[in-house]
């Protein structure tokens, strides 16, 4: 044990003085992955020498691993099997235990056939980040459910649940909600709106800091004040900024083909932003005074651009870039977290307020553009990176 650990030092040392650090640590990610899919195939040998054997368990104790993390790796290390490109990928370092724990929750939803006879996922888990390929990987699977008939969005329908107790410990009252998902983001939303406008009464001028709210905290009187219209600190009725007495300003984008809308094709295809594929039969779910905008896109599929008329970005433009990337292109954080930024840079570039030069990025990863002085670049393969700018920081 003390000789690999030895090795492995050496190996560190070495490889970090020949190499970038940043090639080092590449490297280093690619053992990794390699150990974990050697730790799964012995968590899986494990229990077929002892079918007793709790793998969690196993993991927990002899790995350190969290509970979480070893949920996720028994999971894996059991469905591998069936998944055998899956594994291989794992075994080259191609792809982490995210990835592959992703793909098996996809392969539990529409089957390991599925899965498998689909290069192109695999190949999209080798491009995208953990959390995005996640994301990915549960539209496609919903993708392939619709279309086989499944209505998904009548399972949570019916998979829906609230619950409201009191802790018997703190005596502090309890509330847990599962939602479908386009009702969920419509909440989210409406919860984000009021979250900041909390935010900006902490942020104001003359506040006692021991009186401004923690996140947590502010999330609570969120919830406190726009299911109940009071004040979550003063009790008072609230003068209509919140609550159920004002309708939530929020925004759901369902993106259909023509033929959905009007019935003439039944068999199109219909997803909602930040949301994934939904039933064709959405229509008749949403509410009488929902609104209906049409896009229409001229032969190179550019629905508006501005160039240097204006540098902010209009409506239709943002619900543009919301129909073609979905949210960050970073980490997919939901469209209206996001703002849109210039890829050649307005300022500094000279760049066009045009559709084909925005993209959609949350306020944390733009702060990270601007701090460490990247660029947005498009993938070869799709997508978008940031990447070092060649030319000095300003």
């Amino acid at each position: 044990m003390a000789d690999l650990i030895d090795h492995l030092d050496r190996f560190v040392v070495e490889e970090s003085s020949r190499r970038h650090p940043e090639e080092a640590l590449g490297l280093l990610g690619r053992f990794q992955t390699r150990l974990s899919s050697h730790m799964c195939d012995l968590t899986r040998q494990a229990t077929v020498a002892n079918p007793d054997t709790d793998p969690v368990g196993v993991l927990k104790d002899k790995s350190r691993l969290s509970g979480r993390d070893a949920k996720r790796m028994a999971k894996v290390a059991e469905r591998l099997p069936a998944l055998p490109q899956v594994a291989d990928a794992l075994s080259e370092g191609e792809i982490t235990v995210d990835y592959a724990k992703a793909l098996v929750d996809a392969a539990d939803r529409v089957g390991s056939e599925a899965v498998e006879s689909d290069p192109g996922l695999l190949e999209e888990a080798t491009r995208s980040g953990p959390d995005r390929f996640a994301r990915t990987a549960r539209d496609w699977s919903n993708r392939k459910l619709i279309e086989a008939g499944v209505d998904t969005l009548e399972r949570q329908r019916r998979a829906r649940e609230a619950k409201l107790w009191v802790d018997r410990q703190s005596g502090m009252g309890m509330l847990f909600a599962k939602l479908p998902a386009h009702q969920f983001a419509h909440l989210q939303q409406a919860a984000d709106a009021h979250y900041l406008e909390l935010w900006r009464r902490d942020s104001g001028g003359g506040r006692d800091p021991d009186r401004v709210r923690t996140l947590a905290q502010r999330m609570a009187d969120v919830v406190v004040e726009l299911l109940t219209n009071l004040d979550a600190v003063t009790g008072e009725i609230l003068d209509g900024n919140a609550g159920p007495r004002v309708k939530a300003s929020t925004q759901v984008v369902v993106v259909a083909e023509q033929g959905v809308v009007d019935g003439t094709d039944p068999g199109g295809s219909c997803e909602i932003i930040g949301v994934g594929p939904v039933p064709r039969d959405i229509f008749r779910t949403l509410s009488a005074d929902t609104q209906l905008a049409a896009m229409i896109y001229d032969r190179q599929g550019r629905p508006l651009w501005l160039g240097r008329n204006q540098r902010l970005a209009n409506a239709a433009q943002r619900l543009a870039v919301a129909v073609r990337d979905g949210g960050c292109f970073q980490c997919g954080t939901p469209m209206h977290r996001c703002e849109l930024h210039h890829i050649q840079e307005w300022h500094r570039d000279g760049g066009h307020t045009d559709i084909d030069n925005l993209v959609a990025v949350c306020r944390r990863h733009h702060r990270q553009l601007e701090v460490r002085d990247l660029v947005v670049q498009r993938k070869p393969g799709g997508g978008y990176q940031a990447v070092p700018r060649d030319g000095p920081p300003c």
